[in-house]
């Protein structure tokens, strides 16, 4: 069983630029995901780009978590994506990319 998420720190990438997108990540989970969104917000605490949209459980039935992580004009952090896809506590996740709508 893997568990990427016990690690205590993240290694720091340089992210590529995306002007105007944003790239994001829905990461599906057992519903007892909160380590994993803790250790989430450790990792990217001073990482402005990075924001966390929203997490909670599926709404249809309530069986898996999920959380929903947005890299505001810069590409998914290709560590991050390794993570997700060698942790056993991931189910499945999706990226997705959005325009940013100008302020």
């Amino acid at each position: 069983m893997t568990r990427t998420f016990s690690n205590t720190r993240y290694p720091r990438q340089r992210p590529i630029a995306t002007p105007n997108l944003a790239n994001g990540v829905y990461i599906r989970l057992d519903p007892e995901y909160e380590h994993i969104l803790e250790k989430i917000e450790q990792w990217f605490a001073d990482r402005e780009e990075v924001v966390l949209v929203d997490h909670g459980t599926s709404d249809k039935t309530g069986e898996d978590g999920f959380i929903l992580i947005e890299w505001n004009e810069f590409e998914v952090d290709p560590v991050f994506l390794g993570i997700l896809d060698n942790d056993d506590q991931v189910i499945d996740y999706t990226m997705y990319s959005r325009e940013l709508e100008e302020v």
